[in-house]
């Protein structure tokens, strides 16, 4: 008996450990994420939930961290466990409805968004969040319907108490709702409401970025430039981390020809954003038109990392390569191409131009061959190809290609024929 109790107490004791370190991962959990350390956030929830501390409320947390790091499949599977737990909890209820219109998918978010309201219908982030799911389904006069709902609900309410003489305001609610109906009215083409709209949100949310970002789209639309790079930089300096931001004011400062400005904020955006292949082809695109081969090669080497499965991709990359004289890595790149879009005639003739700046007609001319049977009208590797045939004094094969070609309609190919007085038509 005695022996029996000593094994209880043991139990009880580990039992009791085991708890106090949930406890402990917890709390250690809720300071990382609070100083925005949601890797480490994630970590002691992970350890928390490990060891005994199943709560929704702990899952929920879970969720959060995995939203803020940024991974919303791991951050959709913690909030389904949180309800598993608490199917009535409704601010988990409209979070997963959150996670799921971020992932697309539009049924599931309008499903629990309506769950959400039933569970409570005057849940204002519901409203709002049912009314970007309209928006991103296409259904703008719903998602106007819901905004203006939960208008009308924050307006009504203002604020709420939340127990023990605390109070919360729904000025937040309020700013997204204008915010949302801002975005409808640029979807509309109604630039100036959405201006006002903007500036509503703004009021109520001093320091959100998000209505600065859409207050700089409208004026760029407008071409009030002056005004949009005011708002984007506005943006900027509120969230460091807006990419978006960076790359549509470096977008307009390449208009206006500000190149070094747009290289800088178009840098800044892939530190954001390592993954952005958009960004490498700016950035690409800027150094070549500056002349600057070597850095362009660079950035569209960077998108071929970033973007395997993408022909273009590769295409743009050899490109780059043959103007610095890196022909093996433009070969490599094109067969890459080809590979992934064998009928692709311009892939052939670019692998043809590449064998060709390397003197080798050998291996250039089949390639411009299977791209003019690929493609009858391309006229490309038709004047690669009689070019190589006139170097090589076959005159009649080679004119009869460029004639060939300007029938097609190729300027060049006609100015060609016109200079030695061959007649085409």
């Amino acid at each position: 008996m005695r022996s029996l109790l000593v094994i209880a107490i043991a139990l009880l004791g580990f039992v009791s450990c085991a708890v106090m370190t949930s406890f402990t991962y917890s709390r250690m959990a809720a300071k990382f994420y609070d100083e925005g350390d949601y890797a480490n956030a994630i970590q002691y929830y992970t350890k928390a939930v490990a060891n005994s501390d199943q709560r929704a409320e702990t899952f929920y947390w879970l969720a959060m961290s995995f939203y803020k790091h940024g991974d919303l499949e791991e951050a959709m599977l913690a909030l389904e466990r949180s309800l598993e737990r608490d199917s009535t909890d409704v601010v988990v209820t409209e979070r997963l409805a959150a996670v799921h219109l971020d992932l697309g998918n539009i049924q599931k978010a309008d499903f629990y968004c309506k769950k959400a309201i039933r569970l409570d219908s005057k849940y204002v982030e519901a409203y709002n969040t049912l009314g970007h799911t309209f928006y991103e389904g296409g259904e703008i006069d719903s998602a106007e319907y819901y905004f203006k709902h939960a208008i009308a609900l924050s307006k009504a309410l203002r604020w709420r108490s939340i127990g023990d003489g605390e109070f919360i305001s729904f000025d937040e609610s309020l700013a997204e709702a204008y915010n949302g109906l801002g975005e409808i009215s640029i979807a509309r083409g109604l630039f100036h409401p959405a201006l006002d709209y903007f500036g509503f949100a703004i009021s109520l949310a001093q320091n959100w970025d998000t209505p600065w970002f859409n207050k700089g789209r409208t004026y760029e639309a407008l071409g009030n430039m002056k005004a949009a790079e005011i708002a984007y930089q506005r943006t900027i300096d509120l969230s460091p981390q807006n990419s978006s931001a960076c790359k549509n004011l470096a977008r307009m400062y390449q208009k206006l020809g500000r190149d070094s400005e747009a290289i800088s904020l178009l840098r800044r955006a892939m530190r954001i954003d390592s993954t952005d292949v958009d960004c490498c082809y700016s950035l690409a695109e800027l150094y070549e038109a500056k002349g600057d081969n070597r850095n362009a090669a660079d950035m569209y080497n960077k998108a071929v990392d970033r973007a395997p499965d993408d022909p273009k991709t590769y295409s743009r990359a050899a490109r780059a390569n043959v103007l610095i004289g890196n022909y093996d890595l433009a070969i490599e790149f094109l067969t890459e191409a080809i590979e992934l879009e064998p009928e692709k005639a311009v892939s052939h003739n670019a692998l043809g131009e590449v064998y060709q700046a390397m003197g080798d007609s050998v291996r250039a001319c089949p390639e411009f061959e299977k791209a003019i049977a690929l493609d009858t009208l391309y006229t490309l590797p038709l004047l690669n190809l009689g070019t190589i045939q006139l170097e090589q004094k076959k005159e009649s094969e080679g004119v009869r290609l460029f004639i060939r070609a300007a029938r097609l309609g190729d300027r060049n190919a006609e100015e060609f024929l016109r200079s030695r007085g061959v007649t085409w038509k």
